[in-house]
């Protein structure tokens, strides 16, 4: 069972709003004083298992505390501006059986700070929703050398399986290949609960801040998992406040995949905040595939006229700017990279698309042929992927087993050598083309040097004759390539695709090419 949405009618800077959550992963961005860590703590806050006839009634996660959500840890409440009534929201789930939840502020009898309750029912017990919950606040991040009160504990000890969990997701995320876990202490203090590793070249206490950080996500997916083998589990919340901190950029990627895979393993919902371009960019790729359409959400936070207006539909681009309050105009590239087999093909291409759609490109000076290019494509790497760059082949190539979106084929089912020498030699030599571009080009001279046979059958000897005979075709060889093209439906065909492609391309980044 998962939160599938929530409505906030008021709360602070909310007010009238509601965004959907992804069923895996959401993530929470904005400008500092968005509220982030006020939304983080609305959608945990009513979760916890109070009820002693529940199968996981106290039940303890490894990463200390209970399976509930800590009010101080997400609230300091103002006794001037956070009064009773003033707050009030929903959550909807994602099965018909499981009715909304409705959140409100109520005063206490013994204080003037409010608190929060189930809407309606005031009865003993009734203020909690039943399903556990994890919250990892800032105050994970305290650190090791500066707790005096931090000592490795007995209170909780990992089964050998939860040991080597712990030691092959620390090496995976932080991408450490040397210096193997030897054991783990369970470390304890007023401040933190976390894991610390001891290798043959070091002990905990010399552990960084990205390992500390690591330690206390993996206790409460740790956790998790345990719950995951109990009778009337049905799945749980992990909400996390700025998942990236202490995190390099490759471990920031490391850590999404592995939460991907915990999510769905373990039932749980994850839901953190963030400021990290590296983990927006991947989750903004993740919420827009639609093979996997609502297991990841990004939600980005944007205070108007003293508001708080959460976005779900923006681009990756715009996030980025508006995260460095910068325009598109200052960072946003207005040209597609493209890449071509070769310099035939380059020309060839250019010729079809002519200007007005040329200008929406960049052509790389760089031939690295039809395999490299389809093996680069279908290993995703970056510069050769969608939306990062558009790779035209020759028409000839085989793109079984390539499925790939940047991808397109050249018309014509040949390489652009083979279908101008064949142009050229199928024409009638009285033809009056042969005047167009020089009184004495005649099909004699085109083929006195390298027979046209020889062209089709090799590949280098076809690059000779299109290098030395491209001068008379005209400027970037346009004069023959345009009559080639002249009432070809191939040639229709590919300039359609071509058309649609730009627009997924400028769609997806959200910006005008050219």
């Amino acid at each position: 069972m998962k939160i599938s949405k929530i409505s906030i009618k008021q709360f602070r800077g909310f007010n009238d709003i509601e965004f959907h959550l992804g069923n895996q992963l959401t993530v929470i961005a904005g400008q500092n004083g968005t509220q982030k860590t006020t939304l983080l703590g609305m959608l945990s806050q009513p979760f916890s298992i109070t009820d002693k006839d529940h199968s996981l009634y106290g039940e303890k996660p490894l990463c200390g505390g209970n399976f509930k959500s800590a009010f101080s840890d997400k609230f300091k409440l103002s006794e001037s501006f956070d009064t009773a009534g003033t707050h009030e929201w929903t959550l909807h789930f994602d099965t018909d059986s499981t009715p909304d939840f409705t959140v409100e502020s109520i005063k206490r009898s013994d204080s003037p700070i409010i608190r929060f309750w189930k809407k309606g029912d005031k009865s003993k017990g009734s203020g909690y929703f039943q399903m556990p919950v994890i919250y990892l606040s800032l105050s994970r991040l305290f650190p090791i050398g500066e707790d005096d009160s931090l000592k490795s504990s007995n209170d909780v000890e990992l089964t050998d399986d939860e040991f080597e969990f712990y030691k092959k997701w620390h090496d995976k995320i932080l991408i450490i290949t040397d210096g193997q876990i030897e054991s783990a202490n369970y470390l304890a203090s007023k401040q933190k609960n976390t894991l610390g590793a001891n290798t043959s070249v070091y002990d905990w206490k010399m552990n960084s801040a990205g390992q500390d950080n690591i330690g206390k996500i993996l206790l409460a997916i740790l956790s998790f998992k345990r719950l995951k083998d109990k009778d009337g589990y049905t799945g749980g919340i992990l909400a996390i406040d700025e998942l990236d901190a202490t995190l390099y950029p490759g471990s920031q990627l490391e850590l999404m995949k592995a939460l991907r895979r915990f999510s769905s393993k373990y039932d749980i919902q994850i839901i953190f905040t963030t400021h990290s371009l590296t983990i927006l960019k991947e989750a903004y790729e993740l919420s827009s595939n639609e093979k996997i359409k609502g297991q990841v959400n990004v939600v980005y936070l944007e205070k108007l006229d003293n508001k708080i207006i959460p976005n779900e539909d923006l681009q990756f681009d715009s996030i980025n700017n508006r995260l460095q309050v910068i325009t598109s105009e200052d960072t946003t590239p207005s040209k597609i990279d493209v890449y071509c087999e070769d310099e035939e093909a380059r020309i060839f291409t250019k010729a079809l698309l002519k200007n007005k759609r040329n200008k929406k490109l960049k052509y790389v000076d760089v031939s690295l042929g039809c395999g490299n290019l389809k093996e680069l494509s279908r290993k995703k790497v970056p510069s050769f992927s969608y939306p990062e760059s558009l790779i035209i082949l020759d028409g000839d190539a085989d793109l079984k087993g390539v499925n790939a979106k940047n991808i397109l084929l050249l018309p014509g089912g040949t390489r652009p050598e083979n279908i101008l020498a064949t142009y050229l030699y199928e024409l009638s030599d009285s033809d009056e083309i042969w005047k167009e571009f020089d009184c004495d080009y005649t099909k004699q001279f085109v083929f006195k040097d390298i027979k046209y046979h020889e062209i089709i059958e090799d590949r280098d000897k076809a690059k000779q004759w299109f290098k030395n005979q491209k001068r008379y075709w005209g400027r970037g060889s346009t004069r023959l390539i345009n009559k080639w093209k002249e009432n070809n439906p191939e040639v229709e065909a590919f300039l359609e695709e071509f058309d649609k492609l730009i627009l997924e391309y400028e769609k997806q980044l959200g910006i005008t090419l050219g």
